[in-house]
């Protein structure tokens, strides 16, 4: 998938039968080329384009299991098409600069934003249905998920961890926990993770990485950050308040 960040220009490309006509490509166009196919531009003035490769096989799993569909639910956007979707350009945005954070990014958080980018595009290409109602998770389920977050809060996470404790496909899984509990299971995780860390800050001196290192947090500098956006404060300033 391309994403033209700065463009003005004359642009053909070849997804593996021939160039297109010649088209003006400009600042937020995309284009999604088809599995397992070199693609090829043809770019004729200044230009700036992000790539983003999605592997085929995972993405091929993902749709069979959320829609028993397969990558030709997507051939409507690949070939000749140029697009622009601003939910599309602002998912992929963010995904790279999660990506580049030097204090690192949460793995449920990467999930979450595949799965938004996957979702929109199959609406893009008209192919997204539901057969079905999303069905809320049981009190007994939400128990389980409760359950292995205690457990594995330490350890890393993903929206696959947790719809394996209960035997769903992930996609499913996903649209079921936001129905239950009004969070993404991202947002819950991350919920969980700051819960500890401020139990270990309010009862004990463990050092701030140690305590990032215990709760999962990718690294004191990813444990600060996620202090700042979601509680608004540091963790050291945090701990001082609480014993004040």
């Amino acid at each position: 998938m391309g994403l033209v960040l700065r463009s003005d220009m004359p642009f053909r490309w070849d997804v593996g039968d021939r160039l297109t006509n010649e088209k003006t490509c400009r600042t937020g166009d995309m284009c999604f080329g088809p599995a397992d196919t070199e693609v090829r531009f043809d770019c004729q003035g200044p230009h700036n384009i992000f790539v983003l490769t999605i592997p085929s096989e995972p993405l091929a799993q993902l749709l069979h299991e959320s829609c028993s569909g397969s990558l030709a639910l997507l051939n409507s956007l690949t070939g000749a098409t140029l697009f622009r979707d601003e939910t599309l350009r602002r998912t992929v945005m963010q995904m790279w600069a999660e990506s580049a954070r030097a204090a690192g990014t949460s793995d449920l958080l990467m999930d979450g934003l595949t799965q938004v980018l996957i979702a929109r595009l199959l609406d893009k290409a008209g192919a997204l249905h539901r057969t079905q109602p999303i069905l809320p998770l049981s009190p007994t389920e939400i128990t389980r998920i409760d359950t292995l977050v205690e457990h594995r809060l330490a350890e890393r996470l993903t929206v696959e961890d947790l719809a394996s404790a209960l035997d769903m496909p992930r996609w499913t899984f996903a649209d079921a926990f936001k129905a239950t509990t009004g969070d993404t299971p991202h947002a819950y995780v991350t919920g969980k993770r700051l819960d500890k860390a401020c139990e270990l800050l309010r009862l004990g001196d463990m050092p701030l990485a140690e305590i990032a290192y215990a709760t999962g947090f990718a690294s004191q500098s990813h444990m600060t950050d996620t202090f700042r956006r979601v509680l608004g404060t540091t963790p050291g300033k945090w701990r001082r308040e609480a014993r004040q």
